[in-house]
Parts: structure tokens; C-alpha cells; sequence
């Protein structure tokens, strides 16, 4: 069944976006929520991790926006 958390998650990129083809058009800049939907995708993972640097002022590229599908593929 799917769920329609995305009508309480304000997360730019959501795991139950109706849009099929989010994970390619959705971006997600560094520092932005991030959906708390489990169990955690990969680009969910690559979020937090991304977060945490962000949070200690070790990620450079704040500005550069991603989508999910740059989180799971991509070396960010």
C-alpha cells in the first residue's frame, strides 16, 4: 500500500513523493530537512552524513543542490 507521507513530511526529497521520477527531479540542498520515513534509503543515509558535516562546518559545497539519485550514485 502507499502510504501518503509525503502530506506530512516537509522534506524537499520524500521516500513517498507521488512524483515517480523524484529521485532525478527532486533536489536536495546540503543543510535541508530530511525524511524520517524508515526504513532509511541510501540517499537518506548519504543526507544525514552530509548533515552532520554540515552541522560542524566540514562540507564545502553547501551550495551544490542533489538529487537522490546523485546521493546514491555519486562520491559526494
Amino acid at each position: 500500500m502507499h502510504e501518503k507521507h509525503y502530506l506530512i513530511c516537509n522534506a524537499p526529497t520524500c521516500q513517498d513523493d507521488p512524483n515517480l521520477n523524484y529521485r532525478n527531479e527532486v533536489i536536495w540542498y546540503p543543510g535541508e530537512k530530511i525524511c524520517k520515513k524508515s526504513p532509511y534509503k541510501r540517499f537518506q543515509i548519504k543526507q544525514i552524513e552530509i548533515n552532520k558535516l554540515v552541522g560542524i562546518g566540514k562540507f564545502k559545497n553547501i551550495d551544490i543542490p542533489y538529487t537522490a539519485n546523485d546521493l546514491e550514485t555519486k562520491s559526494i
